[in-house]
């Protein structure tokens, strides 16, 4: 990804934590997209965590990426949860609509 770096950790039971840093927007959606559904339909984790506490910034495709990264999950029966957004991308999650859904336990 151009100007957003993904790190990769695969906890003891199993799950799949990618840690995001940098910025989510145009420049790497189509990235962001495909190591998402890759890791979910690929490898079938019993999860996958995405950490953005160290995304400073996130516009509508940033957070496409991330509502495909939920369909691909439950299509796939994946338990998926978006945690640890700082407050800037948590603002623009609740002005989208989008932090209940994204942001809450794991399904």
């Amino acid at each position: 990804m151009a100007r957003a770096v993904v790190s990769r950790r695969l906890l003891e039971d199993g799950t799949v934590v990618l840690d995001l840093r940098g910025e989510l927007d145009v420049a790497v959606n189509d990235a962001l997209r495909d190591v998402l559904e890759q890791t979910i339909q690929v490898e079938r984790p019993p999860m996958v965590m995405v950490n953005m506490r160290h995304v400073t910034f996130v516009d509508s495709t940033g957070m496409g990426a991330l509502v495909a990264g939920l369909k691909a999950a439950r299509d796939q029966q994946v338990r998926f949860s978006v945690q640890g957004v700082a407050p800037f991308v948590e603002k623009q999650l609740r002005i989208a609509g989008l932090y209940e859904t994204l942001v809450s336990p794991p399904r």
